[in-house]
């Protein structure tokens, strides 16, 4: 089930809390934590019993791994354990590659072979996502993290090991951050679940989380499905060698960029709330990242679960490798290998773990290029000097300048179906071979909807910030507070607060009946 889908707002989800409660009211923490896991795999049912299969095996086979790996009083030695992480990490990432980028099914056509020896399966909704998940906790257990070792240590008998693997289910499985995140660790949901308190209501908790869940709504339902149908006119044009006014074209670049910012926050801002409803607190996913001043500061602001994982995986250990072997090197040599090279294989993983298409490889070596310029410029003499010199709001305005443009641009390209397209919309964008400035493809109500919602991204504070006072969710990265330009009172529990938040559910409702899927869906 999608968070919008009638049948879980409507159905599912109230059914879901009426029970959640009774049964952690009658049963305590451990019923609830159970049921959690039950209702889970139940959400997740409708993608398919094959789907469904495949996450049970994998949390199956991650919790054994993870117990082996954890158990103090384990007989395989330290070298067994190295082993079986490895093999627990290559179940992992093969399964992964297999179903995402259909690997074996790629080299078996290009060596000859007929197409319909393998059948060609659907990528499991949330796989990459459950993979990262459990990839984290594997690495927790080898290093036998507190919260981990805490897991594995309460199951002595058959009893207790059937609740630690229903906790440990939950964890992975919990269907607000189970398709597009956010990526959490074991120390991040285990002590709350531990909580005596667990399960029970708690009517702050239900506000905050049904806030959220209404401003998750209108962001997706509202702005991102609306700006949809402007940015679709010009990479459309574009796929179909079509021309186009450059009108056209800004307002689609424009359009995605806005688009995919409140389509991905949306789905954030209601994990968030969905998770609050029921008494826990996840990590945040999106903190205003259109508002960033560079690309260092994009990074820490968007899909920040995603950023942590990938550079405790990929970029922290490569860096930490290349320092070593470069010590002897000289000075340009040594920051090749310690830092340039691992920056640049940092986001490459990141772009294909969106697909494996030119588009994306492309886009990843952009950031990584660009993130290695900034990060150099701002260890240049002359600009420590000139931060020194100038003010907060100077470098704030003129590093959004710099920022926005070459970015809007990188998200075209993301979005574009090839690299021809991207090509032939940025020759629309320059006025090259144009039908004219503008043609008449956006409405006027489309331009005000652009207005108004970079208005939003510019001028208002984010939903964290709004109800910062509540602790909504668990920084990921520090980022620093602002009530927005227009400074928004922030949220309360209050009867003001609670009609507009009503009202604000309402409109987005209107929109319900058309159900476009979330766009990270695909990745």
């Amino acid at each position: 089930m999608i968070f919008t889908d009638p049948a879980f707002l409507f159905v599912f989800l109230p059914v879901f809390c009426a029970i959640f409660f009774l049964v952690g009211h009658r049963f305590g923490n451990q019923g609830a934590i159970a049921f959690l896991f039950l209702a889970s795999i139940i959400c997740y049912a409708p993608w398919g019993a094959g789907a469904l299969i495949l996450l049970l095996c994998s949390i199956f086979i991650n919790f054994a791994i993870g117990v082996a790996l954890a158990h103090g009083d384990s007989p395989l030695g330290e070298v067994g354990k190295k082993r079986i992480y490895a093999i627990g990490q290559i179940i992992n990432f093969a399964v992964l590659i297999w179903f995402k980028y259909q690997t074996v099914q790629y080299f078996l056509s290009a060596m000859g072979h007929q197409s319909n020896v393998f059948i060609m399966a659907m990528i499991p909704a949330g796989i990459s996502f459950y993979t990262f998940h459990q990839a984290a906790f594997l690495a927790d257990a080898r290093k036998r993290d507190h919260d981990v070792v805490q897991l594995v240590e309460c199951a002595r008998s058959l009893s207790a090991a059937l609740l630690a693997f229903a906790r440990y289910g939950a964890f992975v499985s919990f269907f607000p951050q189970l398709i597009i995140g956010p990526i959490t660790y074991l120390k991040e949901f285990y002590p709350q679940v531990d909580r005596k308190e667990f399960g029970r209501f708690r009517s702050l908790d239900f506000s905050i989380g049904l806030s959220l869940v209404a401003c998750g709504l209108f962001k997706k339902l509202v702005l991102a499905d609306n700006l949809a149908t402007i940015s679709t006119f010009a990479f459309q044009y574009s796929a179909d060698q079509r021309p186009m006014a450059v009108s056209t074209a800004v307002a689609g670049v424009m359009g995605y960029y806005a688009q995919l910012y409140f389509d991905f926050s949306g789905y954030s801002d209601m994990a968030l709330g969905l998770a609050r409803m029921v008494g826990l607190r996840y990590p945040i996913n999106f903190f205003s990242p259109l508002k960033a001043v560079g690309i260092i500061d994009f990074y820490r602001r968007w899909h920040m679960t995603l950023t942590r994982v990938v550079s405790r995986f990929v970029f922290t250990p490569l860096s930490v490798s290349g320092t070593r072997k470069s010590v002897r090197l000289p000075k340009r040599w040594r920051k090749l290998i310690s830092l340039w090279i691992p920056l640049l294989l940092n986001f490459e993983l990141i772009a294909l773990w969106h697909g494996a298409t030119t588009t994306f490889i492309v886009f990843g070596a952009i950031h990584g290029l660009w993130y290695i310029t900034e990060t150099e410029v701002r260890n240049r003499k002359w600009f420590k000097a000139w931060k020194k010199r100038s003010s907060d709001v100077t470098r704030s305005i003129i590093g959004r300048l710099i920022f926005v443009g070459p970015m809007m641009l990188t998200f075209a390209l993301f979005r574009s179906e090839s690299l021809t397209a991207f090509y032939r919309l940025c020759l629309s964008l320059a006025g090259i071979g144009r039908t004219g400035w503008h043609d008449g493809t956006v409405s006027v109500v489309g331009y005000a909807l652009l207005g108004v919602s970079f208005a939003i991204i510019g001028l208002l504070p984010n939903a964290a910030e709004l109800l910062r006072n509540y602790r909504p969710g668990i920084m990921t990265y520090v980022n620093p507070i602002s009530r927005g330009a227009l400074r928004l009172p922030s949220w309360r529990p209050t009867w003001p607060w609670a009609i507009g938040t009503g009202l604000v559910a309402l409109w987005a409702l209107y929109f319900i009946s058309r159900q476009p899927p979330f766009l990270y869906q695909g990745f």
